[in-house]
């Protein structure tokens, strides 16, 4: 309501006219302000003093209002173009003014409903009810103003906004600008942004997801069901890659991400032959491969090197030597062992000098290397001794027993080891030779009785026996020399002749009390004429067998209790030999070398009749060594100061 000042003054002009007659009669307010209460100019049942334009009978307190006229009939004060009275005009109604109403024409715009209070610019306008109550000209649907909306809004109207009820669902987050239809959908981000419906973690809707370590993986936001697909996948980006797909071989790819080279059908580890890489030469046999395991008389060649028997000398691993020499195999009931005396041997990291390591392999995986028993070990180079040519080698179920030569400062002479195999302890007794003694230049070594045995022959030709009966004692009990012209030996415990020896052009059986005080030794010619390069007793048999190689013919000579055996061998000379016979198969097995330094392997189910494989090993002195055990045969070889070992399984 206006003031009633401003009504007497504007709108009773005549009533105040009638009081301000040529009379010049002083008329105070009292008397304007009693006159306006009785006056009604308009006659339109109102005095002036209630009426707001007493000139115009269509205006007073119960007139009809007319709204966006610029006229106040009914006397309220309003803004006749606010009809809601919210403050808000419509936009055709900014700046214009209601006639006697003061501050109207100054209401800012942007009414969009002006019958309605509650819609007006900057209300609060809930999402959903179809209403715009803010006056945004927002479609009520589209929260957050992306130009979709939910699936089950396609079509509903906003009471007041032109194309409202237009837009396409399909939006999976109204409250999210980023996330609609078409968006750009980071992978990998667990959200689906744009409303695919997708796993976020299965880019090429494979139904597997990837086991990238970098990407954790989970639900996906807005995608019910999803963080449970299985992984493997190895290319997300491709549909034909995933777990269990069908995978053609040789190809080039891994489509059903199994993590095998598609070069190794036989998944052995090794690649057919393509583009100049692989060395699989039957990629359909898992045993069959360059490292493979040869099995002798099967006309396979397993490990690929185009000989269906011969197999691979390879050095072992974590193992490095200087002057690797005289390999020696030995078994227990459950290992075999593989003796070899060194200047220096590397183990891992490592370095033991003039010592000798014992490889071992256990019966029940006999292929894999188990382990290495330092019998001997010296973890500081020794500067009044170094280790000299041969070795003696046994072992049984608690102890290896070692002989190595001393090339010692003040002369030559003999160590004696017991190596416990369980503590990894050992005792050790040395033996002094006399100051004529040469080095040493074979060993042999018995074990029985108590005792631990030794035959030695040295660059002079000097025989000599020693005896250790207890070895806790580090003493040895008996040492005998004596010079008869041998430099090769060999010593057995099983037959009428203890120890074996070469003399000259001859084989010579010496009859000596090896339990006995010190004697002479007693000589017997076993053959004449045969110039012997090498000499080896095999007691495992039940029976002493000795093997004699012929240093001008290119021969091996077995003898027995019952017969002589006479090999001839395809090579100018033979240097070393070394024999086996398998208990399993009962294959024989002579591994020898030739004077060109070659190395071969004879084998068959008769020593007279065997086939041979040949490694060729040119101008190295090779030295060899045997075994067979439960179907697995081993082949040592020392060439060059270092070890390389075969193994090869029985026909």
């Amino acid at each position: 309501m206006r003031p009633s000042s401003t009504r007497s003054l504007v709108l009773q002009p005549l009533a105040l006219g009638l009081l301000l007659l040529p009379a010049c009669t002083w008329v105070s307010d009292k008397d304007v302000k009693d006159r306006l209460s009785v006056v009604d100019d308009d006659g339109d049942g109102y005095a002036a003093e209630a009426d707001c334009n007493d000139g115009d009978d269509a205006v007073h307190p119960d007139a009809e209002e007319l709204w966006y006229d610029g006229v106040d009939q009914d006397c309220a004060g309003d803004d006749d173009y606010d009809t809601d009275k919210d403050g808000f005009v419509t936009d055709a109604y900014v700046g214009l003014s209601t006639g006697g109403v003061e501050g109207s024409g100054e209401l800012p715009g942007g009414d969009c409903n002006d019958t309605d209070a509650s819609i007006l610019p900057g209300a609060d306008d809930p999402y959903y009810d179809g209403v715009d109550q803010d006056c945004a000209g927002d479609d009520d649907y589209d929260q957050d103003l992306d130009g979709f909306v939910r699936d089950e809004d396609v079509g509903a109207t906003t009471t007041g906004v032109p194309g409202s009820g237009e837009l396409l669902g399909g939006d999976c987050d109204d409250d999210a600008l980023g996330v609609h239809p078409g968006g750009v959908d980071n992978w990998y981000d667990g959200i689906d942004s744009d409303c695919g419906g997708n796993d976020d973690y299965d880019q090429d809707a494979d139904g597997f997801h990837t086991d990238d370590e970098t990407i954790v993986y989970g639900a996906t936001l807005y995608v019910d069901g999803s963080g449970v697909l299985p992984g493997g996948d190895c290319n997300d980006t491709e549909p034909a890659y995933f777990p269990g797909a069908t995978d053609a071989w040789y190809d080039g790819y891994d489509k059903n991400c199994d993590g095998v080279s598609d070069w190794d059908q036989d998944g052995d580890g090794y690649d057919f032959p393509h583009g100049g890489s692989g060395d699989d030469c039957d990629d359909l046999a898992p045993d069959v491969h360059p490292a493979g395991v040869e099995h002798l008389g099967d006309d396979v060649d397993n490990d690929c090197d185009d000989d269906p028997d011969r197999f691979s000398l390879l050095p072992l691993v974590g193992l490095t030597w200087t002057a690797a020499h005289d390999p020696q195999f030995a078994a227990n009931t459950g290992a075999v062992y593989l003796s070899v005396p060194d200047t220096q041997v590397t183990v891992d990291t490592q370095a033991y000098y003039d010592s000798a390591a014992a490889i071992r392999w256990e019966l029940a995986d006999p292929l894999a290397v188990a382990g290495v028993d330092m019998w001997n070990n010296n973890t500081s180079d020794p500067s009044t001794f170094s280790v000299g040519e041969g070795q003696g080698f046994a072992v049984d179920d608690t102890y290896i027993y070692g002989l190595l030569s001393l090339d010692l400062t003040s002369g030559h002479g003999l160590r004696f080891v017991r190596y416990d195999l369980a503590a990894g302890t050992r005792d050790g007794a040395n033996v002094q030779s006399s100051g004529d003694v040469a080095s040493y230049s074979d060993l042999s070594l018995a074990v029985g009785g108590g005792s631990m045995l030794a035959a030695a022959g040295d660059l002079d030709g000097n025989l000599t026996f020693s005896r250790v009966d207890d070895i806790t004692t580090a003493t040895y009990d008996v040492n005998h020399e004596e010079s008869v012209g041998v430099d090769r030996v060999a010593l057995t415990l099983s037959g009428d002749l203890p120890i074996y020896g070469n003399v000259g052009t001859d084989l010579v059986g010496y009859d000596f009390d090896a339990f006995g005080a010190e004697g002479g030794f007693g000589a017997t010619t076993v053959a004449s004429g045969v110039s012997p390069s090498d000499l080896d007793v095999m007691d495992d048999l039940g029976y002493p067998i000795l093997v004699e190689a012929l240093m001008d013919e290119g021969l091996v000579r077995l003898y027995d209790v019952e017969s002589t055996v006479v090999i001839d061998v395809p090579a100018s000379q033979v240097v070393d030999v070394a024999v086996a016979r398998s208990e399993v198969s009962g294959t024989w097995y002579m591994a020898w070398a030739d004077s060109a330094g070659d190395v071969h392997l004879s084998f068959g189910s008769s020593l007279t009749s065997l086939d041979t494989l040949d490694w060729d090993m040119p101008g190295t002195e090779a030295e060899v060594a045997a075994w067979s055990a439960d179907g697995v045969v081993w082949l040592a070889v020392t060439a060059d100061g270092t070890l390389t070992v075969g193994q090869v399984e029985e026909p």
